[in-house]
């Protein structure tokens, strides 16, 4: 009897449910962290985009990045408006499908060779982050940024 990977997963937690009683309110506890996430034009001539990734805590801003490709993210001081800071605390959530938007129009512009636009993204509360869905909100953001210095575009 053959299942496939995902049946075998369905049935790995249907499983780990029943046989732990909080299993389902400890998959709840798998949620993104408050992120505001600004994406432009850069400030390097090397690169034509950077992202800014700022951790969001109930007093602000905990810790900023700026990131040039995906895997070296540079720690700075957060300059970011707090009317900015306050409507991602406060407002709403971007969706997936916003953001998956955005994806097009970036790759639109790029393919045109037209400068990025500045946008700005408030990821929170999303169920099952670590569990993939960090992937499904963050790759669409970071695409076509380079994976690494060398790798400039």
């Amino acid at each position: 009897m053959g299942f496939s990977k995902s049946a075998g997963c369905v049935a790995a937690t249907w499983l780990v449910a029943l046989i732990i009683p909080n299993a389902s309110a400890a998959q709840s506890a798998d949620l993104s962290p408050t992120l505001l996430i600004e994406t432009g034009p850069s400030d390097n001539p090397n690169y034509r985009r950077m992202v800014f990734v700022k951790y969001l805590s109930a007093d602000g801003v905990s810790v900023s990045y700026k990131a040039y490709n995906r895997s070296e993210f540079i720690q700075i001081d957060d300059a970011t408006p707090d009317s900015l800071v306050l409507s991602c605390l406060n407002g709403k959530a971007t969706t997936l499908a916003d953001i998956q938007s955005y994806h097009r129009m970036e790759t639109d512009a790029r393919l045109a060779e037209q400068p990025p636009a500045i946008e700005h993204f408030c990821i929170k509360g999303v169920e099952n982050w670590d569990a993939g869905n960090n992937d499904a909100y963050l790759d669409p953001i970071f695409e076509g940024m380079p994976h690494a210095a060398t790798l400039n575009n």
